[in-house]
């Protein structure tokens, strides 16, 4: 005889519309959740864990007999028109991850008497507009904030063995770190597709998000990343495509590019052993220029030929061909990488790995603590971050290292 459960259809119905899950992209062990939902078929317990792997629900979540009560956030978009009305489920589940962490983050705090950073006081709304003087001024104080001299940018080039680092990986957590500083909780998502968004910030007084997209390559992450921290600092929460073409985000763009790379540092630059960006008379770069001082900020080609071409020191021609040649390159690079992870057997991330790029470095250092001082036991270090106990010291060594 087939047990079935009194299961609440509401409760069923709620945590799909909430997933954002249509009937038609449920799997066949879902066949019958419009059953469930109208009420005209009870579901079994083995039914309830189906729903809970898919809804991201425990399966007692559908016996409540009332919905939890979820924070609106009104995002403004700043997205290409052709994805505002696509949400897809993995968005919104990293979007209600982010959420989770900040609560549990927020909780511990408050708990323990911890002091709360209030990044408020940050906010810059009331000196924005557009014009080159303001930029240079809202990018300089942001790397005030941030206490990074350019020298010490410049040495991040080298990763944490003394290599040479010419992914800018290094630069990613090194900007993450400060960042993190200012009372900015960081993640990125796991499996939302590059072309749904770039990245994202939730503003709160205390302790704010941003969320990356973890497939985008590390120059990208930098980029939104400071991007997103300047949509923080003016006090909103958005949701974008962060694109140089993108008229909406031009100020937040100009921004981050005159964080990441001065214009008065730029002009001064190496380009060899005796030769600076100044003495350049030549309006075309090589590509191997081009790397030269990329790798001296840890950003893309892309945005140094931007900047060269603000200081006049290329044409608008040469920046265009420039960037639809970077972009062609990328996208070859980017198809050969698919059938790579095509043909590979393996290559998936080991787990402590994968809490260091997901849940942040910061973060994790922050829950390792709280569980080292008693703050919480090994099911909450477990559930917070997805982690068994048993690789808390693996995981001290990733996070914890100089």
């Amino acid at each position: 005889m087939t047990y079935r459960v009194n299961a609440n259809p509401n409760m069923i119905k709620w945590a799909r519309k909430n997933a954002r899950f249509e009937f038609d992209d449920l799997p066949k062990s879902l066949n019958n959740a419009h059953l469930w939902e109208s009420g005209d078929l009870k579901p079994t317990w083995n039914d309830l864990r189906n729903l809970a792997k898919k809804y991201k629900r425990p399966p007692v979540f559908y016996l409540r007999s009332d919905p939890p009560k979820i924070e609106k956030i009104d995002f403004i978009e700043f997205r290409s028109d052709s994805k505002i009305d696509k949400f897809s489920p993995d968005l919104n589940l990293e979007i209600n991850k982010a959420k989770f962490r900040r609560n549990i983050y927020l909780n511990i705090h408050e708990e323990n008497n911890m002091n709360i950073t209030d990044f408020s006081k940050n906010l810059i709304a009331n000196k924005i507009n557009n014009n080159q003087k303001t930029i240079k001024n809202i990018a300089k104080t942001i790397r005030n904030l941030l206490n990074i001299s350019l020298e010490t940018q410049s040495q991040w080039i080298e990763n944490d063995n003394g290599n040479k680092d010419y992914n800018h990986s290094k630069f990613l957590y090194e900007w993450k770190e400060a960042i993190s500083q200012l009372g900015i909780l960081i993640f990125e998502t796991e499996n939302v597709l590059e072309s749904e968004m770039s990245g994202l910030s939730i503003y709160y007084d205390k302790y704010p998000i941003i969320l990356l997209n973890g497939k985008n390559k590390p120059n990208r992450r930098i980029f939104t990343l400071i991007h997103e921290l300047v949509h923080l600092m003016m006090g909103i929460s958005t949701i974008c495509d962060v694109d140089i073409d993108n008229k909406k985000e031009f100020l937040c763009n100009q921004i981050a590019f005159e964080v990441l790379v001065p214009l008065e540092s730029l002009n001064n630059a190496k380009i060899s052993k005796n030769k600076f960006v100044k003495d350049h008379e030549n309006e075309e770069w090589t590509s191997r220029e081009l790397g030269t001082l990329s790798h001296i900020y840890g950003v893309s080609k892309q945005t140094m030929i931007i900047q060269l071409y603000k200081l006049k020191k290329t044409s608008k021609t040469f920046k265009d061909l420039t960037i639809n040649s970077l972009k062609e390159y990328n996208l070859i690079l980017k198809n050969k990488e698919k059938e790579r992870q095509k043909k590979s057997n393996g290559g998936a991330m080991a787990p402590v790995q994968k809490v260091k790029k997901y849940d942040g470095k910061p973060f994790s250092r922050f829950i390792v603590s709280a569980y080292e001082n008693g703050f919480i036991g090994p099911t909450e270090f477990k559930r917070y971050l997805n982690l068994h106990i048993n690789l808390i010291d693996s995981l001290h060594d990733e996070i914890f290292k100089l």
